[in-house]
């Protein structure tokens, strides 16, 4: 129970900070004054708070002090990197630079840079050390152009440049390369290629060189294919890597202007001039990928095995062999056993490890079965959750399996690999700072400052350690105000290898964060509807739009089923909807009941099968009906492994695999199962 005393304080840190933004700033000190010693656990909201009206006032020698009590308690505070720059803009405005600057490079690592930089720049200019100041702006302009301090940097640059005259510090050529980089990593191409432009001129050398290749590339990352073919065509550069990306940039332009002849030569200039570029690599993979798509396999397969033997030591290289391994399954099955044990030996590292395993097992099975249990039960222990690894468990269970133990051999060949640790243990125990994280978001809810208490969980979620124990309990909060989506896309952001951890050792209530099930009586109703897996029907919602019935996807199709508003009238009518407006695709209920009709259809169209059906709603059906005659597939697996697009591809197998859990967490059964082994942990 909250004391009186307490209660007040709360409410006055609210009041108080709820003054600041409706800019009241006097009421707000007389709030907040010694509320810090008053209210210890949030001594740095009100501190906060406090030194922001002291500052807006301009009483900065009370906003120092302020600040000071934020930026210099022992839990690190999600205000420090705020409290920073003001006690410094304070310090600066008191005629006190240099103590500023000491305390902006004391705290640099806990301000993001653009902002750490700019404040850096204003305390060197106030101190008189103009050098110093331009240094630190042309941080900001060079490798921060996207930020909001960059127009502003800009500006500043120009008056300096002025001032110092020749002692000016010039730019270095990368960072000029770099902006550009950055300008275009931000969609903004025109940009990019005005200060390409402007490089190509001042710039010497092989920095010269690589401007005006990018220069092309920008064309071309605008969607300006013709354009940029001919400028990279007729550009004449010396011998170097400047000329070997320029030759990278012809392939891949020639690709999609389909100009098969000249994409072909380029790469075999490639190989004559350059042969151990990464840029010939980049082109190899580009290359491939025609032939791949086509299933045009003495093609591909020269290209891969190019890839793979002339770059042995580059992470593409698994790739490319992972692509001959396979081709070489689809046509000769039974002699792909030591291609399987050579790609894991070569690349224990290599994301297709689970698949080299899975088929090694398939492989094995009729003749071997004990060699088959070895791999399948080494899959699933050290890959939980993988899509193959719930095939593993599938296999495990049969009767032919289950009556024997597994080959020695077999594990001792896998116990020869240095594979990397996947498998993850995660504490749910809260350490003490995640303790006082949690009461101190805790008490903020009971002040009623929601927003505060969400931002103080995601700040302990980013530098506390226990990512999994905040996640618990920012979705909690997230619950409250019906956001299941945004506590879902917490645990992907700050427990980045959640899906290592067996779902029997961790407690039902953060799976359920991970893999949610709201409107599941939606679901469940509009899928027996359709005879369709509930489970299924969660799984491809998880992937489409996270639960989120507000979303909406670069391709415009909306809702929790991502549902296009042309789809969506023409399935109102077959479903016999009164009225349709795109706006109503927001609605779980009329969502679900399209999506999951259009699904229906869908795979009726494809016999019954599922995975064919995942990979047309993903990447259409006219390419799954042509991949479906590339191959004589013994079993589903084999299908969504051919599938040359990565993305589909990846899509089948997470929604396939997500199904499996959804059965796990939410059928009666398994629910009870799942619960009492996270207990026993």
């Amino acid at each position: 129970m909250v004391c009186a005393s307490a209660a007040r304080a709360q409410t006055e840190l609210a009041r108080g900070a709820d003054q600041v933004r409706d800019k009241a700033y006097t009421q707000a000190i007389a709030t907040l004054k010694g509320l810090a010693v008053r209210y210890p656990l949030l001594a740095d909201y009100a501190s906060f708070y406090l030194g922001q009206a002291h500052y807006e006032l301009a009483n900065y020698q009370a906003a120092a002090a302020a600040f000071h009590t934020v930026h210099s308690q022992a839990l690190l505070s999600p205000f420090t990197g705020r409290a920073v720059m003001l006690a410094a803009s304070s310090l600066t405005e008191l005629n006190r630079p240099k103590d500023a600057i000491i305390l902006l490079k004391h705290h640099y690592s806990k301000i993001p840079q653009a902002g750490a930089e700019a404040a850096l720049a204003k305390a060197y200019q106030a101190a008189g050390d103009l050098v110093s100041a331009a240094v630190s702006w042309q941080r900001v302009y060079y490798l921060n152009p996207n930020s909001e301090p960059a127009g502003e940097a800009q500006s500043a640059l120009v008056r300096l440049k002025e001032k110092l005259a020749e002692r000016y510090p010039p730019p270095m050529g990368q960072m000029i390369l770099a902006r550009a980089k950055l300008l275009a990593d931000g969609r903004r191409f025109a940009d990019a290629k005005i200060e390409l432009e402007t490089a190509s001129q001042v710039l010497g050398g092989s920095d010269r060189d690589l401007a005006r290749v990018r220069m092309g590339a920008m064309d071309y990352q605008a969607k300006q294919f013709v354009p940029a073919y001919s400028y990279l065509s007729k550009l004449e550069l010396p011998a170097g890597e400047a000329d070997a990306e320029r030759l990278y940039h012809l392939t891949y332009t020639a690709k999609r202007l389909d100009r098969e002849a000249e994409m072909n030569a380029h790469l075999r200039e490639l190989e004559q001039k350059y042969p151990q570029s990464p840029w010939r690599l980049e082109a190899l993979i580009t290359a491939a990928y025609v032939y791949l798509s086509r299933n045009e396999q003495p093609q591909y397969e020269a290209i891969y095995r190019a890839c793979a033997e002339g770059f042995p030591t580059q992470p593409q290289s698994a790739f490319c062999h992972w692509k001959l391994t396979w081709a070489n399954y689809l046509r000769r099955p039974l002699d792909t056993v030591e291609t399987f044990k050579l790609h894991l030996q070569r690349y224990p590292e290599s994301e297709k490890a689970p698949a080299s395993l899975y088929f090694l097992g398939r492989l094995a099975e009729p003749r071997d079965a004990a060699s088959a249990k070895a791999y399948y039960t080494f899959l699933e222990y050290n890959y939980p959750n993988h899509y193959y690894a719930v095939l593993a468990h599938d296999r495990l269970a049969t009767p032919a399996l289950t009556r024997v133990t597994a080959s020695a051999g077999a594990e001792d060949f896998l116990k020869g690999i240095s594979f990397p640790k996947k498998r993850t243990t995660l504490s749910f125990e809260p350490s003490p700072v995640s303790k006082q994280r949690l009461a101190r978001a805790r008490m903020l809810v009971a002040a009623g400052m929601q927003e505060q208490a969400e931002s103080e969980l995601r700040f302990a979620a980013r530098n506390d350690g226990q990512p999994q124990v905040v996640a618990l309990e920012l979705a909690r909060l997230l619950e409250t105000r019906g956001a299941p989506d945004e506590a879902l896309r917490a645990v992907k952001a700050y427990v980045p290898n959640y899906l290592m951890v067996p779902l029997d050792e961790a407690p039902l209530a953060f799976w359920r964060v991970a893999f949610p099930m709201p409107f599941r009586a939606s679901v469940e109703r509009y899928s027996k509807q359709k005879s369709i897996d509930p489970y299924l029907v969660a799984g491809l919602i998880r992937q489409e739009s996270e639960f989120n019935p507000k979303a909406i996807s670069v391709a415009k199709a909306y809702g929790l089923t991502q549902v296009l508003p042309s789809t969506g009238r023409s399935l109102s009518r077959q479903t016999g909807m009164k009225r349709f407006a795109p706006r109503m695709l927001f609605e779980p209920d009329t969502n679900l009941r399209l999506g999951t009709h259009y699904l229906r259809q869908l795979v009726d169209s494809l016999n019954g099968k599922w995975p064919e059906t995942l990979a047309s709603y993903n990447g259409g059906r006219s390419r799954v009906v042509r991949w479906l005659t590339w191959g004589n597939y013994r079993e589903p697996a084999e299908f969504i492994e051919t599938i040359p697009i990565t993305e589909t591809r990846d899509y089948v197998q997470i929604v396939m695999r997500n199904a499996s859990v959804y059965r796990r967490l939410y059928s009666p059964v398994a629910t009870a199962d799942v619960s009492s082994a996270a207990r026993r942990k």
